[in-house]
């Protein structure tokens, strides 16, 4: 991967590490004898029960994930069934996200196997984040004996598809100037974002490739799929800008992990006073801002499952947002511990003009 040092300008680096079958290979850390078997992870057949992960070997039978287990069953046979253990896996997940952050603070789990870190600026491994790819990987092996896939990107949602490239124990580099290489002919329903409905959609304007959503299509894009045809368009030209939120609403926020799981809620409090200081400054920094429509709180609880409320405001209300962290930590908690705290204001953005991108203005 072409490396820059950290500059206005210069390109990020994001690693996207994603844990190869995840929930089964933790059970093989107690299972060992199940190695060489087809296993999965999920719910009985007698309860209606769906796979949750299946190992590498079970999928050679057609055993995936979100199947019904009956089904599994039926193609699998000799599938050996495992219960769900939340708790096992998020106890391991702790130990990964202790890993990632040896090289990075900016840690972002999309679920308890899957996580995106900016790697910008770090000194690691001499800032190569390819390098530090590698290290990471080789740790979680040694350590937890696990494996994992990595993709490396400037972009976010790059390195999430990149780190499916060469799944399992495999890192794939998309380089700055590899980005319109890497998605020139990748099937546009990979892209995240794109589901059944708008890939349908997309076809029949005769968009299979990324490479065939040109900038002569956005007006048409606009018409067919609103804001999220913007989104599409950047997306599939290696862009990450725009957020394709309804009515080019887009959010600007900050969150931070406690050093320890809270169950107080006067200390979970305590923490939006610095966060809102922090979101004030980074509102600052947008100068003329465009209006916030919206105030927001997010939690994310010992499991790693979150829940967020919102509510219309004018401004950055502290009172909004006390009132919010409240209402979550009553209604939502269920005596679970909190770990994360974060706080985000929604801002109206002005979405293209499609007279004037056709136009050419």
């Amino acid at each position: 991967m072409t490396e820059h040092p950290r500059r206005p300008g210069g390109a990020r680096k994001f690693i996207h590490v994603d844990m190869d079958s995840y929930f089964v290979a933790v059970e093989l850390l107690d299972a060992p004898w199940l190695r060489d078997r087809p296993v999965a992870v999920g719910g009985t057949a007698l309860e209606r029960g769906v796979i949750s992960t299946s190992n590498y070997i079970a999928r050679a039978f057609g055993v995936r994930s979100g199947m019904a287990t009956a089904t599994a069953q039926r193609l699998c046979p000799d599938l050996v069934l495992l219960p769900v253990r939340f708790e096992r896996y998020e106890a391991v997940t702790g130990r990964l996200e202790e890993i990632f952050r040896r090289f990075t603070p900016t840690v972002e789990f999309l679920s308890l196997d899957e996580a995106s870190l900016d790697v910008t600026g770090q000194p690691h491994c001499n800032g190569s984040a390819t390098h530090m790819a590698s290290r990471i990987r080789a740790t979680i092996e040694r350590e937890l004996q696990l494996t994992a896939s990595a993709g490396i990107a400037p972009l976010k949602y790059l390195a999430k598809m990149a780190s499916e490239v060469n799944k399992p124990n495999g890192q794939f580099v998309v380089a700055p100037d590899q980005v319109q290489a890497f998605l020139a002919n990748l099937d546009i329903r990979k892209i995240p974002g794109v589901g059944p409905k708008t890939g349908a959609v997309l076809q029949a304007m005769g968009c299979v490739k990324c490479a065939d959503v040109t900038e002569q299509m956005i007006p048409a894009l606009l018409r067919q799929l609103g804001a999220h045809g913007f989104y599409v368009w950047e997306r599939c030209r290696g862009q990450e800008g725009y957020e394709g939120k309804a009515g080019g609403v887009q959010s600007l926020g900050v969150e931070h992990t406690l050093p320890s799981d809270c169950h107080d809620f006067a200390r979970c409090a305590s923490e939006l006073d610095g966060l809102l200081a922090a979101l004030a400054v980074r509102m600052e920094a947008l100068g003329d801002a465009p209006p916030i429509v919206r105030n927001q709180v997010k939690l994310k609880f010992a499991d790693f499952t979150t829940a967020s409320a919102e509510a219309g405001a004018l401004a950055l209300e502290p009172q909004v947002v006390h009132g919010l962290c409240r209402m979550l930590w009553n209604t939502k908690r269920q005596g679970r511990a909190v770990r994360l705290v974060g706080i985000a204001v929604k801002i109206r953005r002005s979405l293209p003009d499609p007279l004037q991108l056709e136009l050419g203005l």
